[in-house]
């Protein structure tokens, strides 16, 4: 599925084909294949920490030869400007899916801040580099892939059941229990893409995007670094393609 829009706002549209310039292939992994609950452990030193990992690589380019460089805000590439990156916003941008069980997709379960949207526009540094995770991914011609990985925070998981009337109860994985996870629809896409490398032709560059900057327009502050727009109004032109989910059991 390939998709652009609002990452992380639930909205997706579809680029007519003519319009496509790159496609990113994003294909999902667990650390474990296994997930033991705290409360299952009275030991909760011993629960191994659990990544979903992204792998991401260039899947159609018009470009072949050129690294694709993308805003990973609210999208399932985004780490924390921080540096940790066991703690990633991904939860709270909504760019992952709920944990849903193989058996009954009427289970489902996840951090509590899965699903409490962040809407901000404006207010933004005229640079965005300065507010904004860039992600370089290698060209199609390297064959290489990037992975970024996220804690599942599962000391905090929580779960329910749907019921017919709407509402829904608490529920408990069971032992055995198969659920799946990966990037969800509402993160596709990119606000920001460029061709280029951000440790090579882009490094030292600053990129912006005047519909997100709050202040006056115009060059800046007059420096030498050059400025860089989209290559894509609002990165428009640049699809994500989800592979697969990642399936793990409750043990």
């Amino acid at each position: 599925m390939s998709g652009r829009g609002l990452p992380g706002g639930g909205l997706v549209r579809h680029h007519k084909p003519e319009d496509i310039k790159v496609t990113l292939n994003l294909r999902t992994t667990a650390s474990s294949p296994t997930i033991t609950l705290p409360n299952a452990n009275p030991d909760a030193s011993a629960v191994q920490d659990t990544y979903i990992q992204i792998h991401a690589s260039v899947k159609s380019s018009t470009h072949p030869a050129l690294a694709v460089t993308l805003s990973s805000w609210r999208t399932p590439l985004e780490r924390s400007l921080s540096g940790d990156h066991t703690s990633s916003p991904v939860w709270l941008h909504s760019a992952l899916t709920y944990l849903r069980s193989t058996s009954n997709p009427d289970r489902y379960g996840g951090p509590p801040e899965l699903g409490y949207k962040v809407h901000r526009r404006g207010g933004f540094a005229r640079n965005l580099r300065e507010d904004w995770d860039f992600i370089t991914i290698p060209s199609l011609e390297s064959g290489q892939e990037v992975v970024v990985q996220h804690r599942l925070p599962v000391e905090k998981l929580q779960f329910w059941q749907k019921r017919d009337d709407g509402y829904r109860d608490s529920a408990t994985p069971e032992r055995g229990e198969k659920w799946t996870l990966g990037p969800s629809e509402g993160g596709l896409g990119t606000f920001w893409w460029r061709w280029g490398d951000l440790e090579g032709d882009l490094k030292g560059k600053r990129f912006r995007n005047d519909e997100w900057y709050d202040g006056e327009k115009g060059d800046g502050d007059g420096e030498a670094a050059e400025w860089l727009e989209s290559e894509g109004e609002n990165g428009f032109g640049l699809c994500m393609e989800i592979e697969n989910q990642a399936e793990v059991t409750f043990v």
